[in-house]
């Protein structure tokens, strides 16, 4: 199973920080580039041949900062995605950018490159995509999601709605049942489940028929092709989606683990406090 990182955005609402000089994804958090974490979370999962998605004016900076993974233990290669009329960014369109690079019914992992997941309850606290890649070869659905338990308004966000959740072995999942790209108040009321929206933590596996669906996925919000919409449209065909929470389970209770989109200044500015803090042992699992 191949991974892919998402780092073609432009990083709009970062621009305060990066004043658009250099990409989200080199942030650094403390002493590590942010794209270094779904790296070591695809490398700690058993993937190792990553795929990295670039925009033409941001490819020196990632490519000179990463190079071709071999001192992180995996090996990269990039492609470029390039604007035109029809699309000019989205999620969708940056999956669709690597379609030549998969072997025929070939799944793979997506993670974009600005969204860190941690687990400090763990031995590792990097190691979170295990049970979306278990859950993806038991299921076989088109999308296996991570999911993030958020308590506060999630109406920025992606946000699914699951027919149930099942609670097994340590695991919070379910099928989903709707998905939404920023829900409405009232959307993402109807939406909760045992007091939490569950929004798209930005973590992917997918079977390759979701290439078919972003084809022909109709541009959505801000002009752009929305892997949100691809998904729904598998779901409107009958194929199954499935989501992953992160979360551990203390006592039959949903708790839930850390997450932070650093393409927000607030999510980079929490993160770079939480994860400053991390002993010497965890952050030589990342510098080595």
């Amino acid at each position: 199973m191949k991974g892919v990182i998402l780092a073609a955005g432009e990083g709009a609402r970062m621009k305060r920080v990066t004043y658009g000089g250099f990409p989200k994804e080199l942030l650094p958090i403390g002493r590590i580039p942010t794209i270094r974490f779904p790296i070591e979370a695809m490398k700690l999962a058993g993937i190792r041949d990553i795929i990295v998605v670039i925009a033409p004016q941001t490819k020196h900076g990632i490519i000179d900062g990463i190079q071709c993974g071999a001192k992180f233990g995996v090996n990269i290669c990039y492609v470029v995605q390039e604007k035109d009329e029809k699309a000019m960014a989205g999620l969708g369109r940056a999956i669709l950018s690597v379609k030549d690079w998969m072997g025929q019914n070939e799944d793979f992992v997506v993670a974009c490159g600005d969204s860190i997941l941690c687990d400090f309850s763990s031995r590792n606290p990097f190691n979170c995509l295990e049970s979306l890649v278990n859950t993806h070869i038991l299921r076989k659905p088109l999308c296996t999601m991570v999911v993030h338990p958020k308590s506060s308004d999630p109406t920025r966000f992606g946000v699914v709605k699951f027919h149930r959740l099942i609670n097994g072995d340590g695991v919070f999942s379910g099928e989903i049942e709707a998905l939404v790209e920023k829900p409405s108040v009232e959307v993402a009321k109807a939406y909760r489940c045992n007091g939490y929206n569950y929004i798209i933590a930005g973590y992917y596996a997918f079977n390759s028929k979701i290439f078919s669906y972003i084809e022909k996925t109709p541009l959505g919000a801000k002009n752009e092709v929305q892997i949100t919409d691809a998904i729904a449209l598998g779901l409107a065909d009958g194929e199954k989606v499935w989501g992953v929470v992160h979360a551990k389970n203390k006592s039959d209770v949903l708790s839930p683990c850390e997450y932070w989109d650093v393409g927000i200044p607030e999510d980079y500015v929490d993160a770079s406090r939480r994860l400053l803090n991390l002993s010497e042992e965890e952050l030589a699992s990342l510098e080595e």
